[in-house]
C-alpha cells in the first residue's frame, strides 16, 4: 500500500489567484503539441465543462507541491509498474488528506494506465500557464537581498500594475531572497529577466575598468 505523510497536505497558499470555474467554449487559451501540454489541454477542457477550471487548479498544484516535496510521491509516479489496484490506492490515500474533485482522480488514473504518471509535474504547470493564460494572470519572482517589508511589496505592485503594457493583467508574485545581488531587486516572469541589482551594476561598471586597463 503507498503510504503517504499526510503532514504533506496541510493547506498552502496559492496567493491572490482570482476564481474561474469555466470558459465560454470550454477551450484553452493556446495548445502545445508536446505530451504535456496535451494532456494539460484535455484536463482544462473536461474541468470547464464540469465548471471545476479553479477547483483543479488547485488540485494539480496541491500535487505539483507534493511532487516537489515527497520522495515516496515521486517514486510511485515514475514506477513503470503502477496499474490500476495502485493508483486506486493512491487516490484513496488521497481522499484521506484532503479534498479532490473527481476529475483529478480520474485523470490520475487515465495517467497510469497510459504510463504518463511521471510527467504529472509538467502537466500541473502547463495546466497552470492555460489558467493564468486565460485569466490575465502572471507569475513574477522578485528577488532581493533582504526580506521587503510589506510597504515594498506593495510598491513593486503598484509599479507592476502602472505599467500600461500590464493592463488587465492579475499577478501571482512570489518572493525570493539572495544575498550576494547585495542590494536592489532582480525579476523573473515566463518570458524574461531584469536584473536591477548592485551586484550586477557593480559587474557592468568592473567591465568598463577593465576595458580602460587594456
Amino acid at each position: 500500500m503507498l503510504n503517504l505523510d499526510k503532514s504533506l497536505f496541510q493547506p498552502f497558499s496559492l496567493g491572490d489567484v482570482k476564481e474561474v470555474r469555466s470558459t465560454p467554449d470550454n477551450k484553452a487559451p493556446s495548445f502545445e503539441d508536446t505530451i504535456e501540454g496535451r494532456y494539460a489541454n484535455v484536463l482544462f477542457t473536461t474541468a470547464s465543462q464540469a465548471n471545476a477550471l479553479f477547483t483543479v487548479y488547485e488540485d494539480m498544484m496541491y500535487l505539483s507541491d507534493l511532487y516537489t516535496h515527497s520522495e515516496v510521491f515521486r517514486d510511485f509516479t515514475q514506477n513503470s509498474g503502477v496499474g490500476v489496484k495502485e493508483i486506486t490506492l493512491l487516490n484513496k490515500a488521497l481522499s484521506e488528506t484532503a479534498q479532490f474533485h473527481d476529475i483529478t482522480h480520474h485523470f490520475l488514473t487515465v495517467l497510469a494506465e497510459n504510463k504518463r504518471l511521471i510527467f504529472i509535474k509538467d502537466i500541473a504547470g502547463k495546466y497552470q500557464k492555460l489558467y493564468q493564460q486565460f485569466n490575465k494572470e502572471e507569475k513574477i519572482t522578485i528577488i532581493s537581498a533582504e526580506e521587503l517589508t510589506s510597504t515594498q511589496k506593495a510598491q513593486v505592485l503598484q509599479a507592476l500594475q502602472q505599467n500600461p503594457q500590464n493592463s488587465g493583467k492579475a499577478f501571482t508574485i512570489e518572493y525570493q531572497i539572495d544575498k550576494y545581488i547585495l542590494g536592489g531587486l532582480q525579476m523573473y516572469t515566463e518570458s524574461e529577466f531584469m536584473d536591477m541589482s548592485v551586484a550586477s551594476r557593480m559587474s557592468r561598471i568592473n567591465e568598463e575598468v577593465a576595458k580602460l586597463t587594456l
